[in-house]
């Protein structure tokens, strides 16, 4: 399964036009859910109609919209994810799985953004910040391959130690 973003513009266009026509959805799914003040009213679309999309897309065998409606203390917002995937499911299916997903991809950001403080980097020239996050990703590995869960603690820990930091690499 892969997220289809607005820069594959031609894709985009196409499964945003499968999808909004009612007769192409063959499987759906809605769910609320209310957590921290945060209401969150999720609706999964599955389609096996493939018309006019690239055949280049060898193994394409649906489309997917993820469409949340968000309400919080900031107001309401929407937000809609486009994916193609090579497997057949049912809208639950891709449900499970698009979340299983963003929670990984949250708690890593969050990790990154809280413990090694990336938002606030200062670093925005050529390659350094892919390359600081590169370096951040592979000290999180590190850090969780070796038993840690808390980053911050893990931080405290090796930071003045050369000859741990060598042992939780090698």
């Amino acid at each position: 399964m892969i997220g289809v973003k607005k820069n594959q513009q031609l894709l985009h266009r196409d499964i945003e036009r499968i999808m909004d026509k009612e007769d192409n959805v063959g499987s759906r799914y809605t769910d609320i859910e209310r957590n921290k003040g945060r209401e969150e009213l999720r609706t999964v679309l599955v389609s096996d109609c493939l018309d006019g999309i690239n055949e280049e897309w060898i193994g394409l065998q649906q489309v997917v919209k993820v469409s949340r409606i968000i309400k919080d203390k900031k107001g309401k917002h929407t937000e809609t994810a486009y994916f193609i995937s090579s497997l057949k499911g049912q809208a639950t299916f891709y449900n499970e799985g698009i979340r299983a997903h963003w929670s990984i991809e949250n708690s890593l950001h969050w990790v990154k953004d809280v413990t090694f403080e990336e938002d606030a980097s200062k670093i925005r020239t050529g390659n350094a910040p892919e390359n600081t996050s590169i370096i951040r990703n592979i000290a999180i590995n590190v850090f969780r391959t070796n038993g840690y869960n808390n980053m911050e603690q893990a931080k405290r820990l090796v930071c003045n130690d050369i000859k741990l930091i060598k042992n939780l690499i090698t």
